[in-house]
């Protein structure tokens, strides 16, 4: 099948938004938003300019740092958040009483500090009513930025803590005070000031500021034309050029939705154009770009908790992660190349695409920054540290060249963009820090183990997919910081108990969690690429789905295998990398129905079976799956021959 198909502009790649300061300065704003956009630009560069302070001279102590924090997210939530679209005189009272709250609260914890700190177990009136109203305000802002599932969800865990005399069965407990209650919300490491917001505030908001920068210094369209370079002129190469560019932007993005309205703007349409259907286009986009959560150096918030949760330095977690990152979207790749070939699907004219060494010598100075927060995270510098020194190094090279060159506008503008960006994240943070007290409270996470346990026979199979099902759905409609960390409190620990590998139970929970993005009924990532392909959400997900099901082996792989973790020797991570390889390109053809040609059912089953061999670890599953990998490939490559034979045949004839 053959299209003549331009190729898109590529020197004309908008990757960011302009800032509200930006616009401010170059008098875009209209003056009848001048006052709506005015607290939100002052409030959002505040809060970026003191993390990057206190990354670059020293976080202030535990409490107080977080505290900071979550003052600044409740400020700016009802702004970024408003109560409704639609500007009422009922809205705006809601909207001012929420800043209000927010601020007589944020008063008395700034005025009362350190004497809050040192009442931990035994709060006074002040500090039960103050702690209180944090909480319902986290509570409506985790509703207004994140969505109904969330807030609902921790509502009903601070119902249980209070409730649980009336549950039944082994999930029942005696029950908690207020002042129990709030003093564990309000006053200990598992509340909204706990570990978690700790990762928020001390690196995370970091990493997305230094995100915000590198996309301003063009980054985001070098690392797109680089992937039309080097994939665009293969078979089906839209699609391959979506897979990389989204690898290439999920480094320094690490949010599913961002990678899909970013990179599928240009890649959807052309995949339409060159003859893959409207839904296959969305799903390859949103499979695709689901793996920047994955994909290090900078993964997604969630990871910067597990490597809080595990103990571990980030870069190491990398580290960990990275051959399974990389898998994710080879098993992409593979996916959308077996259906190009399928359908004879042409690339774009190599004439209209850019030249690799061209671009290469344009840009490589972009990639400098990325590789120098990796080295100063290597050679053991805190997070903080490498993310100042980084997002400075991203001013000066972006001075190499006229059209990269960062202006003070657009610097300023960085932080803007940066904080307004945490925001989100930050207040799912103090939320999840909410349940997390809840289950630490009752007891529930160890309640939750054993009933997975009991129900599963202590089975480890049985209880994965248990855990995964249980990760899909409370991904639903939930990001995935949130989905991970309930996870990692209700079902690593059974994991754990069964002898799984701590950094391999996490790591699960987590892949699945990101999975959510693109299973249906509510799959945020896939309905994204959906509005642009203009295709049917619903089978645009449950497309993303089989083309994601590569990915789904990947998490059973590293818990039967942690070797695929780099846990290990040498030659037996060697091997579990090899073998995975092979079981992810066998597993896709059979899925695809084609290797080197179409293949039969009996050859689809040997090719799957064997795949799935090679999850299991073990000298004799590895031989049995790589001779019926081996067996596969040598019937296609005789079919494929002998089809050839028969072309010539009838050519000459």
């Amino acid at each position: 099948m053959s299209h003549n198909v331009e190729a898109p502009d590529l020197d004309n790649i908008k990757v960011e938004n302009d800032s509200h300061f930006e616009e401010w300065v170059e008098g875009k704003i209209n003056p009848s938003m001048r006052k709506k956009v005015f607290p939100i630009m002052i409030l959002a560069i505040s809060m970026a300019l003191f993390h990057v302070y206190t990354s670059a001279f020293g976080i202030l102590e535990a409490w107080q740092q977080r505290s900071v924090t979550v003052s600044f997210v409740l400020l700016l939530v009802p702004f970024l958040f408003p109560f409704k679209h639609t500007s009422t005189p009922f809205a705006r009272f809601i909207d001012a009483a929420y800043f209000l709250g927010a601020a007589v609260a944020i008063g008395y914890v700034f005025t009362a500090y350190p004497e809050i700190t040192y009442r931990e177990g035994e709060p006074n009136q002040a500090d039960i009513f103050f702690g209180s109203l944090l909480v319902l305000l986290i509570l409506e802002g985790t509703r207004r930025a994140v969505g109904k599932a969330m807030a609902i969800l921790v509502s009903l865990l601070i119902a249980y803590v209070f409730l649980g005399k009336y549950v039944p069965g082994t999930l029942g407990h005696p029950g908690f005070t207020v002042e129990k209650a709030i003093d564990t919300y309000f006053n200990s490491t598992f509340g909204m000031f706990g570990l978690i917001m700790g990762a928020m505030s001390n690196y995370i908001i970091m990493f997305i500021i230094f995100g915000a920068f590198l996309s301003k210094s063009h980054a985001g369209q070098f690392f797109i034309k680089i992937a039309y370079a080097l994939t665009g002129s293969k078979v089906g190469g839209p699609a391959k050029v979506a897979v990389l560019a989204s690898g290439l932007m999920g480094m320094i993005s690490g949010n599913a939705v961002s990678n899909v309205v970013t990179t599928g703007t240009l890649t959807i349409p052309l995949m339409k154009k060159v003859g893959y259907k409207g839904h296959f286009a969305g799903a390859v986009e949103a499979a695709a770009s689901a793996g920047g959560q994955i994909m290090p150096p900078i993964m997604g918030a969630a990871a910067f908790i597990i490597a809080s949760n595990l103990q571990l330095p980030y870069i190491q977690l990398c580290l960990f992660a990275l051959v399974p990152g990389v898998l994710h979207f080879v098993a992409i790749y593979f996916m959308v190349h077996f259906e190009a070939k399928k359908h004879n699907l042409t690339g774009l004219p190599k004439d209209q695409l850019p030249n690799v060494k061209k671009v290469f010598k344009e840009g490589w100075f972009l990639f400098l920054p990325i590789i120098l927060i990796i080295g100063m995270l290597v050679m053991g510098y805190s997070p903080q540290i490498a993310g100042v020194y980084s997002l400075v190094s991203i001013i000066v090279v972006s001075m190499f060249r006229r059209k990269t060159r960062m202006t003070w506008k657009q610097v300023i503008g960085s932080l803007e963009i940066g904080a307004r960006n945490s925001v989100s994240i930050a207040i799912i943070c103090a939320a999840a820090g909410i349940l997390i007290g809840s289950i630490n409270l009752t007891g529930l996470g160890m309640k939750f183990s054993s009933l997975v346990l009991g129900v599963t026979g202590e089975n480890l199979l049985i209880s994965l997919v248990f855990i995964m099902i249980a990760s899909i759905i409370l991904g639903m409609g939930m990001p995935t910081v949130s989905a991970y960390v309930i996870l990692s409190v209700l079902g690593v620990p059974a994991l754990v108990k069964l002898g799984v590998n701590p950094i391999a139970a996490h790591l699960f929970v987590f892949y699945f969690a990101i999975m959510s993005n693109l299973t249906p009924p509510v799959a945020v990532g896939a309905y994204a690429a959906a509005a642009l392909a203009q295709s049917d959400p619903s089978k645009t997900g449950f497309t993303g789905l089989k083309i994601s099901l590569g990915t789904f082996l990947i998490p059973f792989i590293f818990v039967y295998g942690p070797a695929l973790l780099m846990q290990g020797s040498v030659p037996s991570i060697v091997l579990a990398v090899i073998t995975a390889f092979i079981g992810i390109y066998s597993f896709t053809a059979g899925m695809q129905g084609f290797m080197l040609v179409r293949m039969t059912k009996m050859e689809r089953a040997m090719a799957i079976i064997g795949a799935l061999t090679l999850i299991i670890p073990g000298l004799w599953t590895d031989v049995l799956g790589i001779a019926l990998f081996t067996l596969t490939g040598l019937i296609q490559y005789r079919n494929k021959k002998s089809n050839e034979s028969q072309f010539h045949f009838t050519s000459a004839s």
